[in-house]
C-alpha cells in the first residue's frame, strides 16, 4: 500500500547513504541498493543488497526491510519473518513503543538497519549474535517484557500485566506494590506507561501467557540487569 510519508521521507536518504537509491516499482517508490557496514575503525565489514518499502503504519512503526541477495538463510532462526521474507529488526511491541513519536528514515537505518545487518554478518562469520537476541515465539515476549519489568515472578508478571492494562497510576505517594521501599514513580511508573502504548500487544501476550506459565509452573522468568 503506497504511504505518501514514507515516500517523501526517503528522498533525505540518497544524501546520507550515496549507495542507496530510490526507485519505483508496482507504482510506489522504495530505497533499493548497497549498505555498507563499516566498523568503529572505519573498516568496511560487509556490504549488504536491501530494499526498503513503505509499511501501512510507517512512520509509526518500522518500513519493510529486505535483504535480496540470500547472504543468510530466510528463516525465524535467522530473524527474519518467514510469510513476507522481511527482516524483523525487533519485537513488535518494542517496535511500536520505539516509533510512538513517529520515524525518521535516516534515523532508521542507521540506528536499526545498519546494527541488524552488522549482527547478521558477526553470526555469519563467528556462529552466533555478538550482542544477544530475544528468542522465537513466547520465549522472546517473555524475554521482552521482563526486561521492561523485572518481575520476580511468572504470577507477579501477570499481575503487572493486569495493572497496565487497568492505567494503574496511584498517588505520587504510592509505594510500588512490587519494590515495596520504593516509591512507585521511582521505580516502575515510567515503564507502566511506557507500555500503556502497546495494550493491543500486552493482553493478546497475556492470553498466551497465562496458560504457558500454568502449564509449566516449574518455569523461571529469564535474569535481568
Amino acid at each position: 500500500m503506497k504511504n505518501e510519508k514514507f515516500e517523501n521521507d526517503i528522498k533525505a536518504v540518497p544524501g546520507v547513504f550515496s549507495r542507496l537509491s530510490i526507485v519505483e516499482t508496482e507504482g510506489e517508490k522504495i530505497l533499493k541498493g548497497e549498505l555498507d557496514i563499516i566498523d568503529a575503525t572505519g573498516k568496511l565489514w560487509d556490504t549488504y543488497q536491501i530494499e526498503i518499502k513503505g509499511s501501512d503504519s510507517y512512520p509509526y512503526c518500522f518500513p519493510k526491510l529486505f535483504e535480496i541477495a540470500n547472504a543468510f538463510p530466510k528463516i525465524a532462526d535467522w530473524h527474519v519473518y518467514e510469510n513476507d521474507k522481511s527482516c524483523c529488526v525487533d519485537v513488535q511491541p518494542s517496535e511500536i513503543i520505539l516509533c510512538k513519536d513517529g520515524l525518521n528514515m535516516v534515523d532508521y537505518i542507521q540506528r536499526f538497519a545498519v546494527p541488524y545487518f552488522a549482527n547478521q554478518t558477526f553470526r555469519i562469520r563467528e556462529g552466533y549474535y555478538r550482542f544477544g537476541e530475544y528468542s522465537h515465539g513466547i520465549f522472546g515476549r517473555i524475554e521482552f517484557y521482563q526486561s521492561k519489568l523485572k518481575a520476580k515472578s511468572p504470577a507477579e508478571l501477570i499481575k503487572m500485566f493486569g495493572l497496565i492494562l487497568g492505567d494503574y497510576n496511584p498517588d505520587r505517594t504510592a509505594y510500588c506494590p512490587f519494590c515495596h521501599k520504593a516509591k512507585f514513580r521511582h521505580c516502575h511508573r515510567d515503564v507502566f506507561k511506557e507500555l500503556q502504548n502497546v495494550k493491543a500487544y500486552l493482553y493478546n501476550d497475556g492470553l498466551a501467557l497465562i496458560p504457558f506459565f500454568k502449564a509449566n509452573p516449574e518455569y523461571k522468568l529469564p535474569k535481568v540487569k
